[in-house]
């Protein structure tokens, strides 16, 4: 898989798959207020994204240093 096809599913997966899991934590309680669904949601999104980040940027640096 070349560099560039990489990075567009690292930047189309990482939010993804955190929206969809933050999604699922929040559905049992998407009958009760918006403010806790609301933080639910945005912190489990934002760990997601954080933590996702570096280990796309490992996947994407190369393992060879000659290769490019």
């Amino acid at each position: 898989m070349n560099r560039s096809l990489k990075l567009v599913a690292a930047a189309l997966g990482v939010p993804t798959f955190s929206a969809l899991a933050a999604a699922l934590v929040c559905w049992p309680i998407h009958d009760g207020p918006l403010a806790p669904q609301l933080l639910i949601f945005g912190l489990i999104l934002a760990t997601g994204i954080s933590a996702g980040l570096p280990a796309c940027l490992r996947w994407l640096s190369p393992d060879d240093p000659d290769e490019n």
